[in-house]
C-alpha cells in the first residue's frame, strides 16, 4: 500500500465542523481506502500525540513548539488574529521546530509528500531536491484569499512571501487540486502553471447524514447560518445582526458557530439568536427544524462548504454570488440569489410563496448530492494520484 504524507497546519476534529476541517477529514477518510495515509498536523491544546483514525489513517498532532514565543516576540504582534496566525506557522517553518522533527522522520518512508496550504512548505525542505513527488491538496487560493480579507498592514506586509511560497508549490508539485475551475484558472494564470497537472477536487458532502426536514414553516420563519471563527463568517454575521435582522423583523435568525464570538455582548435583538459552537448532531437537527438558510458572503476563496450542506440537507437557500461560488448553481432553479442591496427584499418576500421554496430546495439538493459527495469526489482524486505514483 502506497504512503500519504500530508501536512497541515491545524488537526482534525472528529466529527469535523468547520469547511476546513470537513474538507480534510473526509479526504483522507475516503482516501484511506485505497492509501497508508499519515496526517501531520498541529495543536495548542492537549490532545496531542498518535491518533489511530483507522488501520490505514493515523495523525500526529503535534503540540505547540518551544519556537512558538520566540516567533511571536519577533513578529511583535498578538498571535490570536487570523492573518498572524498564518504568518507564524510561515515563520515557524524556518526553525528546527518538533513539527519539522516528525517531518523528518516520516518522510523517507513516504511515497508522496501532500500540502494542504503553502504556509508550512519551509518544512520540506527536499521540495526541487528529491524525486519524490509532490501534491497540493488546495482548500483555496490562499494568495487571493489573503489578499481580499488581511487587514493589517504588517500583516499585508508578508503578501509577496506568500504569493512565492503558493507560487513554488504550484509549480513545484506535480499535482494540483483545486477546487473549483475557477480556482484552477486563477492558479494556472497567475503562476503560469501547467494547467494539465492542475485537477479538479470540489469540496463535497455525506448525502445521507441529513435528518428529514419537517413539512410546514414556521408562523415566523426561521432563517440559519453556520460558521467557523473565520473573517468572511464574521463579516457576515456583521451583515446580519446590523442591516437583516432591523429590516426582516417577522424573521427569526438563528446564528451558529465560532463566528458568533465577536458578537456575543454587542445584541439584544428580538430575532436574533446566536448559539456560539454546537455539537455536530446539535447542528444536524438545527438544519432539520431551519425554514431556510443564509449565506450572505461578500469575500472568500474556494468553495463554500456550508452552501453544499444547506442545500444537501434541502433547505431553501438566499445567497451572494460569492457564497455559491465555483457550484455553477442557477438562480431560482437551486438558490435564490441576492446581494447586499437586495438581501432584506428577498428575505420578506419568498417565505411567503413555501411551495415555490420546496421546489427550489429539491432542486438544489438533487443537484448536490449527485455532483458533490465525497465519495464521488475522492475516487477522481484517487485516479490522478494512481497515475502520479504507480
Amino acid at each position: 500500500m502506497k504512503r500519504l504524507l500530508v501536512l497541515n497546519h491545524f488537526p482534525t476534529v472528529i466529527p469535523p465542523t468547520s469547511g476546513g476541517t470537513l474538507r480534510y477529514f473526509h479526504i483522507y477518510e475516503e482516501l484511506s481506502k485505497h492509501f497508508d495515509i499519515t496526517l501531520l498536523s498541529q495543536t495548542f491544546g492537549h490532545k496531542q500525540g498518535v491518533f489511530q483514525h483507522s488501520p490505514t489513517f493515523r495523525e500526529y498532532k503535534v503540540p505547540k513548539d518551544p519556537y512558538y514565543n520566540k516567533v511571536v516576540q519577533k513578529l511583535q504582534h498578538n498571535e490570536l488574529t487570523y492573518e498572524f496566525a498564518m504568518i507564524i506557522q510561515t515563520e515557524l517553518s524556518k526553525y528546527p521546530t518538533l513539527f519539522k522533527k516528525h517531518f523528518d522522520t516520516l518522510y523517507p518512508s513516504s511515497h508522496l509528500i501532500v500540502h494542504e496550504s503553502p504556509f508550512l512548505l519551509g518544512v520540506d525542505s527536499y521540495i526541487g531536491k528529491d524525486h519524490k513527488p509532490r501534491m497540493y491538496n488546495s482548500h483555496n487560493h490562499e494568495y487571493r484569499l489573503a489578499e481580499q480579507i488581511w487587514k493589517n498592514e504588517n500583516a499585508r506586509n508578508y503578501l509577496p512571501t506568500l504569493f512565492d511560497l503558493e507560487k513554488k508549490l504550484v509549480t513545484g508539485a506535480e499535482l494540483v487540486f483545486s477546487t473549483s475551475e475557477n480556482e484552477k484558472n486563477h492558479f494556472t494564470k497567475m503562476y503560469q502553471a501547467n494547467p494539465a497537472k492542475v485537477k479538479i477536487a470540489p469540496n463535497g458532502i455525506n448525502p445521507y447524514e441529513w435528518l428529514p426536514r419537517k413539512e410546514e414553516f414556521n408562523k415566523k420563519p426561521v432563517a440559519f447560518f453556520i460558521g467557523a471563527d473565520y473573517p468572511p463568517n464574521i463579516e457576515s454575521v456583521d451583515f446580519i445582526v446590523h442591516h437583516l435582522a432591523e429590516r426582516c423583523t417577522q424573521i427569526n435568525f438563528v446564528i451558529a458557530g465560532g463566528c458568533c464570538a465577536p458578537f456575543s455582548n454587542s445584541t439584544a435583538k428580538p430575532n436574533i439568536k446566536l448559539l456560539g459552537r454546537v455539537r455536530h448532531k446539535q447542528k444536524i437537527k438545527l438544519f432539520s427544524e431551519s425554514d431556510i438558510a443564509i449565506n450572505p458572503m461578500f469575500t472568500g476563496a474556494g468553495v463554500n462548504l456550508k452552501t453544499l450542506e444547506y442545500l444537501s440537507a434541502g433547505i431553501p437557500l438566499f445567497s451572494t454570488l460569492c457564497g455559491v461560488r465555483g457550484l455553477n448553481l442557477t438562480n431560482m432553479k437551486h438558490y435564490i440569489h441576492t446581494e447586499r442591496e437586495d438581501f432584506a427584499y428577498k428575505l420578506n418576500r419568498y417565505p411567503n410563496d413555501p411551495n415555490f421554496l420546496k421546489k427550489v430546495a429539491a432542486q438544489g439538493q438533487h443537484y448536490i448530492n449527485r455532483n458533490y459527495s465525497w465519495n464521488s469526489i475522492v475516487q477522481n482524486m484517487k485516479t490522478e494520484i494512481d497515475k502520479l505514483i504507480n
